[in-house]
């Protein structure tokens, strides 16, 4: 099977060689407009290339404050880190703030005093609500509101859709998605006041969906249009939105814990409806779940990048509208090109399927 990257470089030679013949045409059959068509063509691909290649000018963090939320590990925690180095106030979201979590412990003990963290659920409109006053009430002297606000709270959910129970898809939605529309709403007044940004975290399963992972992937996906449209509604505002989109990162932060995932493993089995159990069997459920477990523990577990991406899109004065992280090119064209594609074709692409494999029960006979 010829790989989707293989039929991009393809359609893309197609396109210059088609670029190229209606250039000599025209150099034949009217010099001047050949000459305007070269120039323009020249000087976007000269303006693009300035722009790539110029010095990236950052703002100062002195007099700016930065709410952040799932601060307790991962992305959250190292950005509040790397933020309050950078001179910002920083106000830490955190989900386990007043009840003694190491990681809002561990950000007090670590950080200068400009760093607070601030207990947070994203799911609950009291606390947000508690939060925003309680940022408002120790925003820098002289700040006229918020500079930044980071969406980065979230929980995963593995296994197949007919495992995944409408209580399971509500709770990841509510976290990933509406969590991201409360909070964003809420802080908007003080964001918009300061012409400051919305960083939304997202992820590269938000491009394509993976098997294995619908409820995830599709709150990632609702964020991104969420994201798109703030942004169109935000520019009369000045203010930027920003999406950071990483890719295989699950050991870099807790959603894939052996005890979170453990913990998933058996809601799904003691909730599964018995025709849906006996039709796949358990040789094939505790195989997918296996195998999942196993891709979990192979993604990279230095979270670097991913939060170099996040301060680019808070500090630069003119941040990209998004940032995928730790995919590459192969894999970003491959999840563009897939839903063009057939189903098997897509199967064949994703997956790594060998003959001896378990296949669900029914499927057996």
């Amino acid at each position: 099977m010829m790989k989707p990257l293989f039929l991009f470089y393809c359609a893309i030679l197609v396109g210059l060689t088609t670029i190229s013949g209606l250039l000599l045409l025209l150099y034949h059959c009217a010099p001047v407009l050949y000459y305007l068509c070269t120039g323009i063509l020249l000087g976007s691909v000269g303006y693009c290339v300035v722009q790539y290649l110029a010095p990236k000018s950052r703002v100062s963090g002195n007099g700016k404050a930065v709410f952040i939320t799932g601060c307790d590990s991962g992305f959250g925690f190292g950005l509040a880190k790397r933020l309050d180095s950078l001179g910002f106030t920083v106000f830490a979201g955190c989900l386990l703030a007043d009840s003694g979590g190491e990681g809002s412990k561990k950000l007090r003990a670590e950080c200068s005093s400009r760093l607070s963290t601030v207990q947070i659920d994203v799911t609950d409109d009291g606390q947000v609500q508690a939060a925003v006053q309680q940022v408002k009430g120790r925003l820098p002297t002289g700040s006229e509101g918020l500079y930044a606000l980071v969406n980065n709270a979230g929980v995963w959910q593995p296994g197949e859709i007919e495992w995944v129970s409408m209580a399971a898809y509500r709770r990841v939605m509510e976290v990933n998605a509406f969590g991201t529309v409360r909070v964003t709403k809420a802080f908007l007044p003080l964001i918009r006041r300061a012409k400051g940004r919305v960083v939304n975290v997202t992820s590269a399963v938000g491009l394509h969906a993976t098997p294995a992972a619908s409820a995830y992937c599709m709150t990632k996906a609702a964020v991104e249009f969420f994201s798109d449209a703030l942004r169109h509604e935000m520019h009369k505002w000045g203010v930027k939105v920003v999406i950071v989109q990483p890719g295989n990162f699950a050991q870099s932060t807790d959603i894939i814990l052996p005890t979170v995932f453990n913990k998933y493993t058996e809601d799904m089995q003691n909730n599964m409806e018995d025709v849906v159990m006996e039709d796949y069997g358990m040789e094939y459920f505790d195989f997918t779940m296996e195998q999942l477990r196993l891709e979990g523990e192979e993604e990279a577990n230095d979270p670097t990048t991913v939060i170099e991406a996040m301060v680019n899109a808070v500090t630069l004065t003119t941040p990209s509208h998004r940032y995928l992280v730790g995919s590459s090119f192969e894999d970003y064209v491959t999840w563009m090109w897939l839903g063009y594609f057939p189903t098997w074709w897509t199967d064949l692409a994703e997956t790594t399927e060998n003959e001896g494999d378990p296949k669900p029960a029914m499927l057996k006979n």
